[in-house]
């Protein structure tokens, strides 16, 4: 089961981390990848390291031609 969503997550991120973006909608811990994909998907997470301490908004649905942000590929709702 995906736990994709038509809106972009929040998450907090810390400067020079290393975050990896769930790519496949498999993760329990959306937008953030979980490994879930290694038996559910051939989709790899999408790996960026945080250019500034503060919270950034991460595309929800998976669709996005940007990642890890949300391009509004699905018609996300923004908030």
């Amino acid at each position: 089961m995906t736990i994709k969503t038509n809106a972009p997550l929040p998450i907090k991120v810390e400067t020079g981390l290393k975050y990896s973006w769930c790519s496949c909608g498999f993760s329990q811990a959306m937008p953030l990848c979980d490994n879930s994909h290694r038996e559910l998907s051939h989709k790899k997470s999408f790996k960026f390291i945080a250019e500034e301490t503060g919270t950034i908004h991460l595309c929800g649905c998976s669709e996005t031609q940007s990642p890890p942000y949300c391009d509004n590929s699905n018609n996300c709702r923004r908030s």
